[in-house]
C-alpha cells in the first residue's frame, strides 16, 4: 500500500489525510502508521493546516465558532493534517 499512497500523492505533492484516507475508502487511523513509514523513510512530511476557528463548520474543530470548547475528544490522528509528498514526479519526455 505504500507505493498505492506514493502513486495517488506524489502528482497532487499534497492531500489532507483525511482526503487521502477517501480516496483508499480507509479511515485516517488505518493510514496513519503507514503514512508515518513513509515519513520515517524520507519519502512524505506532514505540515499542520492553519485554521482560523472563525467559521464554525469545520467537524474537526477543537472550539466552536464562538470560541467555546467543544465537548468532544480530538481524533487520535487529525484528518486536516496535510501530507507533502518530497518525491518528484518524473517528467514526460
Amino acid at each position: 500500500m505504500l507505493n498505492q499512497i506514493m502513486e495517488t500523492l506524489t502528482p497532487r505533492r499534497m492531500m489532507t489525510v483525511g482526503n487521502l484516507a477517501l480516496h483508499f475508502d480507509v479511515e485516517p487511523e488505518v493510514l496513519h502508521p503507514r503514512l508515518q513509514e513513509l515519513a520515517c523513510d524520507g519519502r512524505v512530511r506532514y505540515a499542520q493546516s492553519r485554521c482560523s476557528g472563525e467559521c464554525s463548520t469545520c467537524s474537526t474543530c477543537s472550539s466552536s465558532g464562538s470560541g467555546e470548547p467543544v465537548a468532544e475528544p480530538e481524533p487520535a490522528v487529525d484528518p486536516t493534517a496535510i501530507v507533502i509528498s518530497l518525491e518528484i514526479r518524473p517528467s514526460d519526455d
